[in-house]
């Protein structure tokens, strides 16, 4: 067996490979954490300051029309091209958080008298990430067999 060489003309070699290494993994791990970071963020807004406050009425109808517009999109899920549904619906995901949470701020939902009205806010982003779930499993698990059964399908016609 072949002891490793230690030739002090090869030091700055190695040098040179062990800081170009460095650099690379280094700048490779910080822009996957900057990636996914700015991910994390752009997916999670906080609740705005209102500057109006609704009625309770007008905030279930809000939510109403909240949850209509997640039934809508989770219905049309999958129904064109199942096997890319995951980035449509993450577009469509971050726009209807963003909304909820304005609508959230408006209707003062940490106010003491408040208490359904949190609660109810709080089922429906229930109800968003079980939908994110199933929109991620149409397209990744679900989305290649439903995609060919539908163009075998379209053969038979």
């Amino acid at each position: 067996m072949a002891e490793p060489s230690n030739d002090p003309r090869l030091r700055p070699f190695r040098a040179m490979s062990w800081a170009l290494y460095l650099v690379v993994s280094v700048g490779f791990s910080g822009l996957v954490i900057f990636s996914v970071s700015k991910s994390v963020f752009e997916m999670s807004p906080g609740r705005p300051e209102a500057a109006e406050k609704r009625s309770v009425p007008e905030c279930v109808a809000g939510l109403t029309a909240a949850f209509e517009e997640l039934e809508r999109e989770r219905a049309a899920l999958g129904r064109l091209k199942a096997v890319g549904a995951d980035q449509g619906w993450m577009v469509f995901r971050n726009g209807w958080v963003r909304r909820a949470r304005q609508l959230e701020a408006t209707c003062d939902v940490e106010a003491p008298d408040r208490e359904a009205l949190r609660r109810a806010f709080a089922a429906l982003h229930e109800v968003m990430d079980v939908a994110t779930v199933n929109a991620t499993q149409v397209s990744g698990q679900m989305g290649p067999a439903l995609d060919s059964f539908r163009a075998q399908l379209g053969a038979l016609d």
